[in-house]
């Protein structure tokens, strides 16, 4: 049985059930394998989100419409339904529903059910009415945390990718091309990597005044000498995420955001140098805060959170958090400084928990200045 098959199953029964409805894309692929398309936001062709169903021997089932259908996954059981028609109309929500209902009575699903109550969809409210519903969301988030061989590998190579397009940003920026030429290259670069089209995410933000800010997508600002800027790259790779951030200033930089950029680097290099097994995230929140505030700056971001099928998972690198880190959680840690002159900084690594420490997953190297 596959390790994330296990663990989920595992998820299931801590949270009192015997068997599981997933809803959400990041939870079908980690648990069946089967990598529902994001980019275009929900799908006209589909009846309602493609779904896995999970049975206390690991069982596993498969809810898609026809257009997903031949994608690889490690369902055992699959129902296909016709969402995409070209010679008839279809009813597609009817589809969905019949295709759910009729592989859940096929499978045998029975008992109490956990299900992500903020996915879940009313759809299936036939299905379930007489069953009890319980929320495996808070289980299942503690059993991705720890990644597998295969995940690490796979977020390996999304972080490649989006090191790959944090080299195209240093490359492609100067003075007159503006913010959507040089993300056109950043995006050709990740996509040369990756070998396919993929659905992406991020910020990428230039000026004192943008780059104060915590996100924002590219616009048609022309670039100039002396502008700050950020970019936030994270690209889903094969299912799973890559991400990074980067931070630079077209030029030479000023004395004052030099000494803010050092500051931020300083933290990012302070987590890779005490990120370790046992380590409380709370408290590497608090390191960082403390790194960039004793330098007089904001921190108005958080520093970090952990990275998979989804691009934010559990944990969330906060002072709220309670949890520790453990060997093969895999974390984004992204310090962030903000001066009183409006400008901003966040530098940000793919960071693998080890035995003994961590190991950046990310290959390229922060620069505070982008010359022309």
């Amino acid at each position: 049985m596959d390790e994330r098959l296990a663990k989920t199953l595992e998820a299931i029964r801590q949270s009192g059930a015997d068997w599981a409805i997933l809803s959400s894309p990041d939870a079908v692929a980690y648990a069946s394998g089967h990598i529902v398309p994001i980019e275009t936001g929900p799908s006209p062709f589909r009846g309602g989100p493609s779904l896995a169903l999970i049975g206390p021997n690991g069982e596993c089932g498969l809810v898609c419409t026809n257009i997903e259908g031949g994608s690889a996954s490690r369902a055992n059981e699959i129902a296909c339904y016709v969402g995409f028609p070209f010679d008839q109309s279809a009813d597609v929500f009817a589809n969905y529903v019949d295709a759910a209902t009729s592989l859940a009575r096929r499978m045998g699903v029975s008992g109490t059910i956990a299900i992500e109550r903020r996915f879940h969809p009313h759809s299936l409210s036939d299905l379930t009415a007489a069953l009890p519903l319980v929320e495996i969301e808070p289980a299942l988030a503690r059993a991705r945390a720890v990644k597998t061989a295969e995940e690490i590998e796979r977020l390996r190579t999304a972080a490649r990718a989006a090191s790959a397009g944090q080299r195209a940003f240093y490359a492609a920026t100067r003075p007159g091309r503006t913010e959507l030429a040089v993300f056109a290259d950043i995006r050709l670069a990740i996509e040369t990597e990756a070998g396919e089209r993929v659905p992406f995410t991020g910020d990428f933000m230039s000026g004192g005044e943008r780059t104060s800010a915590l996100m924002g997508w590219p616009g048609n600002r022309v670039l100039r000498p002396g502008d700050s800027l950020v970019s936030d790259l994270a690209p889903r790779i094969g299912g799973y995420w890559g991400d990074s951030c980067a931070s630079a200033v077209i030029g030479e930089p000023s004395p004052q955001y030099r000494r803010l950029f050092e500051t931020v680097q300083s933290a990012l290099a302070l987590a890779v140098a005490e990120v370790r097994p046992g380590l409380a995230v709370a408290e590497l929140d608090r390191m960082l805060v403390a790194r960039v505030t004793r330098d007089g700056y904001a921190y108005l971001h958080h520093s970090g959170h952990s990275i998979g099928t989804s691009v934010h998972e559990w944990p969330r690198l906060v002072q709220s958090e309670p949890a520790v880190l453990e060997p093969d959680m895999v974390i984004m840690v992204e310090p962030h400084g903000h001066d009183a002159d409006r400008a901003g900084v966040r530098l940000e690594w793919m960071l693998r928990v080890t035995a003994t420490g961590c190991e950046v997953l990310t290959d390229f190297e922060h620069q505070p200045s982008i010359p022309f």
